[in-house]
């Protein structure tokens, strides 16, 4: 039983990273080189329920979602050039909205605990960061390149996904608009 799930793991492992060199070599797409993504902007949203995430950190702590008015899941690696130039706007967007109810959680993905780590005290990180190295949440929230932030209401929908580096006031207003949603029926 482990084999045949060992053997179904490498299947949609490999047919994830076969499905990111597609969708990444393709220039008349948002990405620029295969895996990440240098032009930024909205994206189409692919499906609206967020699943929660039940992981523990990068320090072996649960990440809980206790009271949230909006959620930012964002997709990162610490070797990725524009995962390293929106760090700071999270870094402090998570220092402006963390009193508001609004929740950060960072997935890292393709990398290891050490360089995560110093990723975290060189751009200060204060929230929730876990590590993603199967791919297994990239797939199923259909992740195609780094960085991809989702934005999610306190009725767990997904009301924004946001490609490529975020500046401050692009965060600023889909975290807005994100809690804006609560509202509506």
């Amino acid at each position: 039983m482990k084999l045949f799930l060992s053997i179904i793991l490498s299947f949609i492992t490999i047919g994830f990273f076969i499905i990111l060199i597609i969708s990444t070599i393709d220039r008349e797409g948002s990405q620029g080189r295969p895996g990440l993504n240098e032009v930024s902007g909205t994206a189409e949203v692919k499906f609206e329920v967020f699943n929660k995430i039940y992981e523990n950190n990068i320090y072996g702590n649960e990440i809980s979602y206790d009271e949230y008015d909006a959620i930012v899941l964002d997709f990162w690696a610490s070797w990725c050039p524009p995962c390293i130039q929106e760090a700071e706007t999270l870094a402090e967007g998570y220092k402006d909205w963390k009193d508001k109810n609004v929740k950060f959680i960072g997935v890292a993905l393709w990398d290891n605990e050490n360089s995560i780590k110093n990723f975290i005290e060189k751009y200060g990180l204060q929230y929730d960061v876990f590590m993603d190295n199967d791919g297994k949440y990239a797939i199923e929230y259909g992740v195609k390149a780094l960085p991809e932030k989702f934005f999610i209401n306190n009725k767990g929908k997904i009301v924004n996904k946001y490609i490529g580096p975020i500046n401050e006031v692009e965060l600023k207003n889909l975290i807005e608009e994100t809690i804006k949603n609560n509202e509506l029926p």
